[in-house]
């Protein structure tokens, strides 16, 4: 069942953020100061007036959740656009499925590689770059540059009509492992300390080891100050509905010096 909100405090995926924006998926366990914290390998599906799409693909362990979830969502219009932001496993993993299963949807995005690990898929990849659009009838799902990258391929994208931000790897935070805390947004659950930021960030963006991330922020301010974004959606955190507030955190959190590398740059005088 979607749940809409969350009852006593408590909820679980698949969640409905608006009555077009479903987010789905699933957590794993990481540790950090010897506590068992969660990360989110989450994906996204919006439903426009003609057509609809999926953010990333979802993580095949929760292959049978994702497809339970857009039954209710889509039924039988089923999906029209499939956009991985990028081609690793987490984001794109279940992709074959998704195209067996829906015959008509497109994979698109920065797909020039994908032909060689589904060659049999090759005649339903459409390449669009950073400023192209995907038009879902009452809405757009614009892609942008990603701020943020994990491999070269990434790209995010932005929804005109509930003004969502999709960020991949981007504002990755892990929260306790609580009951019913997978399905919480960022601003229904306290607010993380910067070690759970600092210690999701290093491990979904790997560069932040080796050099300073604040050297990224004034290019994710003008981003920001662009699109204007009502909702941030992460793949490995919460959806932030309140994003002037959780921004200066997650800066704060990803200049943290290194947990693994002791000569980051972060660390150096």
């Amino acid at each position: 069942m979607i749940i809409s909100k969350p009852v006593g405090g408590k909820a679980e995926l698949p969640r409905l953020i608006t009555p077009s924006l479903l987010w789905a998926g699933g957590c794993m366990e990481l540790e950090l100061d010897g506590e068992l914290v969660h990360s989110h390998f989450g994906m996204y599906a919006i439903k426009g007036s003609r057509k609809s799409i999926l953010i990333d693909t979802g993580h095949p362990s929760h292959a049978d959740l994702i497809d339970k979830a857009l039954d209710e969502f889509v039924g039988e219009a089923g999906i029209d656009y499939i956009f991985p932001t990028h081609g690793e496993f987490p984001h794109f993993g279940l992709m074959p499925k998704w195209l067996v299963k829906y015959p008509n949807a497109k994979i698109v995005g920065d797909v020039r590689d994908y032909d060689l690990y589904y060659p049999e898929f090759a005649n339903r990849l459409v390449q669009i770059e950073a400023g192209g659009a995907i038009d879902l009838g009452d809405r757009k799902v614009v892609l942008v540059p990603a701020i943020w990258n994990d491999l070269k391929d990434t790209l995010w994208a932005f929804d005109t009509g509930d003004r969502a931000l999709f960020v991949a790897d981007g504002f990755s935070v892990t929260h306790h492992h609580m009951p019913g805390a997978c399905g919480l947004t960022a601003g229904e659950q306290p607010i993380p300390d910067r070690k759970m930021v600092r210690l999701l960030s290093e491990l979904a963006l790997q560069w932040t080891r080796y050099m300073n991330p604040s050297e990224t922020f004034a290019a994710l301010d003008g981003l920001i100050d662009i699109v204007r974004p009502r909702f941030i959606c992460p793949a490995h955190g919460s959806v932030i509905e309140a994003p002037a507030q959780m921004l200066p955190l997650i800066k704060q959190g990803m200049a943290l010096p290194s947990v693994t590398n002791p000569i980051s740059p972060s660390r150096l005088p």
